[in-house]
């Protein structure tokens, strides 16, 4: 079977078909930052709204062209946590016909396990930063030990820190607050992880073969933070970051350096098999045991 899987998310949608024989899907992206003004309001605003329904549905049309036998969308943060969520749903329904899957917060850390932990040998960790929450899950192999969605993101903090850095770091480190479990090893996934993967083996062009298994360090977070919070055009340097990207990386920065220092690491391995490649598996096979 080809199944299309669409991720709604607080910053992009994506988009990949994916069978039993995927090892890394190709995804598309579209940025229509979802969450914009979330963090103000509590509510999607209207034209973010169009902008993903739009999204999505050029989307679906593309899979049903490609003759996918089944279509699966799923949401994250900016839907479940919008008091309005219902009604980006239920547009979208009213658009495609397909009802979207808002899954919860522990449910979106477990498929990013699941989409990373088919290509690694070996697992400890793994976290996603994405526009609205940051999701956190260690295991050993199929068993997982601690899994948590804390609700700080890009587009998050891009609102409610207004470029200062200070107040970044606070929200971030209320956010965050657990003693997390010892592991030998980290994986970053999604957007946030991938770019600055991307930032550092594939700068000039976005290079999914070369961003997977790039190693991202505490000392080169730091210094994408620092040259972000002081206004330099990373894009210049970095011309594989979108625009949108680009107005975001430094607040990604700074939530992977806290997310090493809680697991008190320097450096985690980008992956690009992530919660697309887990929720098609997720949808196939059922989800792993667990402890918790």
């Amino acid at each position: 079977m080809k199944c299309a899987v669409i991720d709604v998310g607080s910053n992009s949608v994506r988009y990949a078909l994916i069978n039993d024989n995927t090892t890394i899907a190709q995804k598309e992206i579209n940025s229509t930052v979802l969450a914009d003004g979330l963090f103000f309001s509590g509510m999607l605003n209207d034209a973010a709204i169009n902008r993903t329904v739009t999204a999505v549905a050029e989307f679906c049309n593309k899979a049903r062209k490609a003759n996918a036998d089944k279509i699966y969308i799923f949401a994250t943060e900016a839907v479940r946590a919008a008091k309005n969520g219902k009604e980006f749903t239920n547009a979208v329904y009213k658009t495609t016909g397909i009802t979207v899957d808002v899954i919860d917060g522990e449910t979106e850390a477990l498929i990013g396990f699941m989409g990373a932990s088919e290509n690694l040998n070996k697992t400890s960790a793994v976290f996603d930063v994405g526009g609205a929450s940051c999701e956190i899950i260690c295991g050993k192999a199929s068993k997982i030990t601690y899994r948590k969605s804390s609700p700080v993101g890009c587009v998050r903090l891009r609102d409610g820190a207004a470029l200062n850095r200070e107040k970044a770091e606070t929200i971030i480190n209320s956010a965050i607050t657990d003693n997390l479990p010892q592991i030998g090893e980290l994986t970053g996934i999604g957007g946030t992880a991938t770019a600055l993967g991307a930032m550092l083996s594939c700068p000039d062009n976005y290079n999914p073969v070369a961003v997977h298994g790039t190693t991202v360090t505490k000392d080169f977070l730091l210094s994408i933070a620092n040259r972000f919070f002081a206004g330099e055009n990373l894009i210049k340097a970095y011309p594989s970051l979108t625009p949108n990207r680009a107005s975001i990386i430094g607040y990604g920065a700074l939530v992977s350096l806290s997310v090493l220092n809680k697991f008190s690491l320097n450096e985690f391995t980008v992956s690009e098999r992530d919660n697309m490649e887990g929720y098609y598996c997720l949808k196939k096979c059922g989800i792993f045991s667990d402890t918790l």
